[in-house]
């Protein structure tokens, strides 16, 4: 309790030092969409709010750091000036003495016991001394930041890595969270998120992301996941994680060599617009076609070198459902093959909003405003156009959208400092190529069609009875109990062939089946399957 009282004095000390708790009394426009270019008073004094609450996050550390990040995504709930501002939040501190850092070795023991002894593991940080596990080990961190510091290694003869997190830093983020909890009526003011905001769902993810974060073995993970991604991929590199030596706290992965982009000087144009294309091209692959892809590719974690190019501190990743990957590149390529009126149906059904709902007219105009800006305007970021637009007309967007899109806007930014020409359209028919001979090879209609099979012999088996006989009374039939028995007799025509009636139901339902559920291939298969059993069952019915 004195603990949680002592870092609210800091909290509070923190935000009068900046002025933040005026911010309560003043407006952050929501209707700043028309605004986004202006230099009057107002924006130049919103732009010195948003400085402020940057450096206050700064100031408070790694949980209030990653508030700030977070809410930098967010660019459907805050002004492009505060946006901005938070993703300029840098996360180094002053590194601590390794001795201090030690006590993150503090694992639990995984050697094996046996009756006779106890046989030590070279991996075991509990019975083996850092320094005597790796070959070699620095123990100058060549990285610092909030949540843990990087140092470099030799482990069996290759170059490693060695990512710590600063000792009791859970119990430190624990108590942030819960003063943000307790401070969910001031933030809710400060950021003037609105009534219909779910702030408790919002922190709720938050909460579930930072304790991602906070556990290494999920990036050990996510960089095994991304690796495989790219492993016919000669000029994209993903550091390999050591998975006996990762921990909750301790990550040991590759070495990269080379040159983060942000640091990149001395390197001819040609180059380093061939490394913006490596850097987009790679980066829609893994949102378009991988569906699981980095959500924070700035320009520190990305780094080239001879013609290639890798992407580092997989903490923070992002998936796409196969509904969702499928309608954003369908909108994608809408914009591509400037469509306004398909762009505004995606847009819609990515925000699960139907036409009557908004101002589709308005919305349409607005489309086509900004299709046109993409392909034919100046440089310059653009892919945050239509979060703004969605919130113009009041759409509510899935987090998935808006952290992607964060994620975009940071390579977009990446691959403009590279090369000032740079468009993402330029990428396009390539990845739309790539994409439609993925979504409509026989391997994936064999897929869909082994994945659905259970599914299809499930509906088969419960066809109702009642539909059969339905059926059966349209050809002219009628089931009939004669003397206790049941017979079959004729009403209208003969029964030539039963089975034959079952096998077209049969094949009936299971074409309607993959005209509904199914796409490409498989659509295609379905309606063509329905065509013929229509075909057949009016000829056998004229037959009769």
């Amino acid at each position: 309790m004195f603990r949680k009282l002592e870092r609210y004095l800091t909290v509070i000390k923190v935000f009068t030092k900046y002025n933040l708790f005026s911010l309560i009394y003043k407006d952050i426009h929501r209707d700043y969409i028309s605004l986004k270019k202006c230099t009057c008073s107002y924006d130049q004094k919103g732009s010195g709010n948003a400085v402020k609450l940057r450096l206050a996050l700064e100031e408070l550390g790694p949980c209030f750091v990653k508030l700030g990040q977070t809410l930098s995504k967010r660019s459907d709930l805050l002004p492009p000036t505060y946006v901005i501002e938070l993703e300029k939040l840098q996360d180094k501190v002053q590194a601590l003495d390794f001795d201090e850092m030690r006590a993150s070795f503090s694992t639990e023991c995984i050697c094996e016991m046996s009756e006779c002894q106890h046989e030590h593991n070279s991996a075991c940080y509990h019975c083996n001394d850092i320094l005597d596990i790796f070959d070699e080990f620095d123990t100058k961190p060549i990285a610092s930041a909030s949540i843990g510091q990087v140092y470099h290694g030799v482990l069996n003869g290759k170059d490693v890595a060695v990512k710590i997190a600063r000792p009791n830093l859970a119990d430190i983020i624990d108590l942030d969270l819960s003063i943000l909890d307790d401070m969910k009526p001031i933030l809710m003011k400060i950021l003037r998120l609105g009534p219909n905001f779910n702030i408790d769902a919002f922190l709720k993810e938050f909460r579930e992301m930072l304790h991602r974060e906070l556990d290494y073995r999920y990036e050990a993970v996510n960089m095994k996941r991304l690796r495989r991604n790219f492993e016919d991929v000669g000029n994209v590199i993903i550091p390999d994680a050591y998975m006996d030596y990762c921990r909750e706290n301790i990550l040991v992965m590759d070495y990269i060599e080379g040159t983060s982009v942000k640091d990149l000087t001395g390197v001819d144009q040609s180059t380093r617009a061939e490394y913006a294309r490596i850097i987009s091209s790679s980066y829609l692959k893994q949102v378009y076609l991988d569906g699981f892809y980095h959500a924070d590719p700035h320009g520190g974690n990305i780094i080239v070198k001879d013609g290639t190019v890798a992407f580092i501190d997989l903490g923070a990743v992002g998936s796409i459902d196969g509904d969702l990957k499928r309608n954003m590149m369908n909108f994608f390529y809408a914009i591509y093959k400037q469509n306004t009126d398909m762009a505004t149906e995606m847009l819609l059904k990515i925000a699960d909003t139907d036409e009557e709902d908004v101002d589709i007219r308005g919305l349409k105009k607005d489309m086509d405003d900004l299709i046109a800006d993409q392909h034919y305007g100046a440089g310059g970021r653009k892919s945050d156009s239509y979060a703004i637009l969605a919130l113009k007309y009041d759409l509510s967007l899935p987090a998935e959208f808006s952290t992607l899109e964060r994620a975009v806007l940071l390579i977009e930014g990446v691959s403009l400092q590279l090369d000032p020409n740079y468009n993402i359209m330029s990428e396009a028919e390539e990845l739309i190529s790539k994409v439609l001979r993925d979504r409509y090879s026989p391997g994936k209609a064999l897929e869909g069609v082994q994945f659905e099979a259970d599914e299809y012999l499930t509906i088969l088996k419960e066809i109702p009875k009642g539909f059969a006989d339905v059926l059966k009374t349209i050809r002219g039939y009628r089931i009939e109990n004669l003397e206790g028995k049941s017979n079959i007799v004729r009403k209208y025509g003969p029964i030539k062939d039963l089975s034959k009636t079952l096998f077209l139901l049969a094949l009936l339902i299971l074409s309607a089946y993959l005209m509904i559920k199914g796409e490409g291939i498989i659509f295609t298969i379905g309606i063509s399957g329905f065509i013929v059993g229509t075909l057949t069952g009016i000829y056998s019915i004229i037959r009769s």
